[in-house]
């Protein structure tokens, strides 16, 4: 019935005997793409949310985001059997869309976790009308069934800072966590990197950004929840299916000379998902990652025009 690459370890409801009481699963976030367990506090997100990604940028995203999304473990995923959605829905209403279907109809969700062998976990429900999780196991070779990836987060995501869209003519955004003003990069498209060194010399307070704040955009959300693209403004690539990546110099001069940061996922592409670096970034049209630590004025919004044709 399963290929020879499944590892199925079957826990079922009967071992929870005298565990702890069954939790009703809920959804969080504005398009429903994080799930909420009240049995232990955490936070989910959609296995679905992250389909269009492999292992490795995954491990890039739990490796640098700062807003606490970490792997879930085995265990973890195992805890949420039992589990049940809301009173007149099922979990693919809570959970996302599966992976998989199972038998007559039930759904199974599958995903990377914490663990290398197995590379995958699964959960699933049985029986009609699948509002119950009843088992779960490992998933050897789980490339080969379009993993999406479990991750899960202490802290409620949706309240953390965010990215917010800033200035008269919309060429900035702040992020609410360290507090710093960027410029869109989009604003430096068309610059060498001396000429970018040349506008940060005329314009006292604005600096290179550092790989290490770059990298710490990793996980914001966007004020309001909208795409990225109207907070960071016009991307200077689009990836596979019209995933928006912006790219830019920043002050390593040396090569990988360039930086880029990636919003994956569909259709919102309202969280940073994906950062890494760019080598002979002028072939790619970038802009440039520069931050100021204080409120530009609006004075210095209003000639952004001016300087840029000064510095052209």
């Amino acid at each position: 019935m399963y290929p020879r690459t499944l590892v199925l370890v079957i826990a079922v409801l009967a071992a929870l005997a005298g565990g702890a009481l069954a939790a009703e699963l809920s959804n969080r976030g504005p398009y429903g793409e994080f799930f909420f367990d009240p049995a232990t506090g955490l936070t989910w997100c959609d296995p679905d949310v992250l389909t269009d990604t492999d292992r490795a940028a995954l491990d890039v995203f739990v490796t640098r985001n700062s807003t606490g999304w970490v792997w879930a473990t085995s265990a973890q995923i195992d805890a949420l059997l039992g589990s049940t959605a809301p009173a007149g829905s099922d979990l693919e209403d809570v959970m996302g869309a599966p992976q998989f279907i199972v038998g007559a109809g039930g759904p199974r969700w599958i995903g990377y976790y914490e663990g290398a062998i197995p590379d995958g976990w699964l959960i699933q429900s049985d029986t009609e009308p699948y509002d119950v999780l009843t088992q779960s196991g490992g998933q050897g070779g789980v490339a080969a069934w379009g993993p999406g990836g479990w991750l899960v987060n202490a802290a409620d995501p949706t309240t953390l800072p965010r990215l917010a869209d800033q200035g008269v003519h919309r060429q900035l955004f702040h992020d609410e966590s360290s507090g710093l003003y960027w410029c869109d990069p989009s604003l430096f498209v068309g610059f060498t990197r001396d000429q970018v060194t040349d506008w940060l010399a005329a314009n006292p307070g604005w600096r290179w950004a550092a790989a290490a704040e770059v990298a710490a955009l990793v996980g914001r959300l966007s004020v309001g929840d909208v795409s990225l693209v109207e907070i960071m403004g016009a991307p200077q690539f689009w990836a596979g299916a019209g995933e928006p990546r912006w790219i830019g110099y920043y002050e390593q001069a040396a090569q990988p000379d360039g930086l880029l940061l990636e919003a994956n996922i569909e259709p919102t592409f309202h969280i940073v998902t994906n950062y890494g670096t760019q080598s002979s970034s002028a072939g790619w049209n970038p802009g440039a990652w520069v931050v100021t630590a204080g409120a530009p004025t609006a004075t210095a919004e209003a000639s952004w025009g001016e300087v840029k044709r000064i510095y052209r």
